[in-house]
């Protein structure tokens, strides 16, 4: 049976037996991966501290004719506090979970890899909700299937302004054009700027942001509105995210 070496991050993890658990992981080689990780959650298992949801790890597969099995992983950078705190797991989970859904297996994605491996330093000590914002609508914009913005859909024009925008007919419309357009909300100019800025935000500098809490309200509720509506159901995360909000009552 064929074996090789990936540098991944944990995507998602699920118990099945008494000791078990099926791994999904994102390469940097092949995308994304699942397979076996057998005995992996008894405490003296090698693989028990590595394969943790959202842990930067090198493991060792080999080929199955059904489905994979890790037999080595290493932790090459982990994110305990990603763990330790509610409100950080809870959006952490939401951008992994809008990744983990919206790829196909075996499709390598470098940008995706790399979007994953810049994200979890900054998920880790900046706001949560703006970190998996940003990750999520960057994700959406290299998957190909992001709304546009910037410029209204039906001609062209860059938006100055408040406008509309439509989910149905793929992003902003100009005032002129509103009347061609299906199902159109407002689309204020401050929540265009906050699309803009996470979409333009780079990972490697501590720039600092500033957001007003309304707009990324707004931005947050129409972002998962947006992505449910591309996947045609919900995201469970979601629902984790307003369990927390509920405790912050």
């Amino acid at each position: 049976m064929e074996t090789f070496t990936v540098e991944a991050i944990v995507l998602r993890t699920d118990d099945f037996g008494d000791a078990n658990r099926v791994v999904t992981l994102f390469s940097k080689e092949h995308g994304k991966l699942e397979a076996n990780a057998y005995g992996c959650r008894r405490s003296r298992s090698p693989l028990s501290g590595a394969l943790q949801m959202f842990n930067h790890v090198s493991a060792t597969l080999t080929r199955g004719t059904k489905v994979d099995t890790i037999r080595e992983a290493d932790i090459i950078h982990f994110y305990d506090a990603l763990t330790k705190d509610l409100e950080r797991l809870a959006y952490a989970s939401l951008f992994f979970e809008i990744v983990n859904r919206m790829t196909l297996p075996r499709q390598r994605e470098l940008e995706t890899f790399r979007l994953l491996r810049r994200s979890l330093p900054v998920l880790s000590v900046r706001n949560p909700k703006v970190a998996a914002l940003i990750g999520a609508c960057q994700f959406m914009e290299t998957s190909g299937v992001q709304l546009n913005f910037s410029r209204c859909v039906h001609c062209g024009a860059e938006l100055d302004g408040d406008a509309a925008i439509s989910l149905f007919d793929g992003g902003a419309v100009c005032m002129n054009c509103i009347d061609a357009a299906q199902d159109v909300r407002p689309y204020p100019e401050a929540l265009r700027r906050t699309f803009e800025t996470m979409l333009g935000f780079d990972w490697r500098e501590e720039t600092k942001l500033t957001f007003n809490t309304r707009q990324l309200h707004a931005a947050e509720d129409f972002f998962i509105e947006y992505v449910q509506a591309v996947l045609g159901t919900g995201l469970k995360s979601v629902q984790f995210i307003r369990e927390i909000k509920s405790l912050q009552l």
